[in-house]
């Protein structure tokens, strides 16, 4: 009976950043009709989803554990945030105070992810895995810095075009789009290859299949190359939408998007942690 409740949670936890991640696209009209109520309501049921999937076990699991289940907590977070861009789409759409809280979420996304790599890094040396955690580890340590500054550039720019200062509308400005364009492309890089070593350093351990680690490891792969294909400059989606063969560059180069494969992998360490509390503890001899 506790698995199944578990079971459902974590259901409940998977659909609701699916559809956090959805509703990104939503209208504007209809977000400023219903406001932050969806926002509210979506994050409510993935925290309860969450603690319901496994995340209670943070505070009963072995010690462990719980390094492991608070890193994973870390990895899902930047997609459940994505609930408080309810209605925005593209920056380009969106209004100067949304753009702000946009880019100073992703400065707190870009962190958790970087917390989340560190805090999973105990719990895949002691099952014996020290080749691809090194790596993911190095590869995050080397995205987290560029998402950071390249957030904090863009959010104040954004804040200087809400408050109508003079360098905000010159030169100043297209050199600043360039800078952060090279800095998002890097970081984007990094952190593929920081979630392909993950996943690989998840199946030398046993916490996934081989083929599904390899699934995933494609997947990367694919958006990688995709990204390198359209180059460091982040399309106009106009133009990208008018050339349809640019456009899985132009969505793997996304900043959230390269956050995904990360969650997924959280996801597999709550669903583990709660498979694992469900088995009676081991005789000793």
């Amino acid at each position: 009976m506790r698995d199944q409740y578990r079971k459902l949670g974590f259901t409940v936890l998977c659909l609701t950043l699916l559809v956090a991640t959805g509703l990104l696209g939503a209208p504007r009209e209809l977000a400023g009709v219903v406001g932050v109520g969806p926002a509210v309501l979506q994050l409510t049921v993935i925290s309860i989803a969450a603690w319901i999937s496994g995340l209670d076990l943070l505070f009963t699991g072995p010690e462990a554990q719980r390094a492991t289940l608070l890193g994973a907590a870390f990895l899902i977070l930047p997609v459940a945030l994505f609930a408080l861009w309810f209605g925005y789409g593209p920056p380009e759409f969106a209004d100067h105070a949304q753009n702000t809280l946009r880019y100073l979420t992703l400065i707190i996304d870009t962190a958790s992810i970087g917390i989340g790599f560190v805090l999973i890094q105990d719990g895949l040396g002691e099952a014996g895995e020290r080749t691809f955690s090194k790596l993911s580890l190095a590869m995050i340590l080397i995205a987290t810095p560029l998402y950071l500054v390249w957030a904090a550039l863009l959010m104040e720019a954004h804040r200087a075009a809400l408050a109508e200062m003079p360098w905000a509308r010159g030169p100043w400005i297209q050199w600043l789009m360039a800078m952060s364009d090279i800095l998002l492309f890097f970081a984007g890089i990094a952190t593929y290859l920081a979630g392909a070593s993950l996943a690989l350093a998840f199946a030398r351990v046993g916490w996934i299949g081989p083929r599904t680690a390899w699934t995933l490891v494609g997947v990367t792969l694919v958006a990688l190359v995709s990204l390198v294909l359209r180059g460091i400059e982040f399309p106009d989606p106009a133009i990208v939408f008018a050339q349809g063969y640019s456009i899985p560059g132009w969505i793997a180069g996304i900043p959230a998007v390269p956050w995904l494969i990360p969650c997924i992998l959280g996801l597999i360490l709550i669903r583990r942690a709660a498979v694992n509390s469900m088995r009676p503890p081991a005789q000793s001899a």
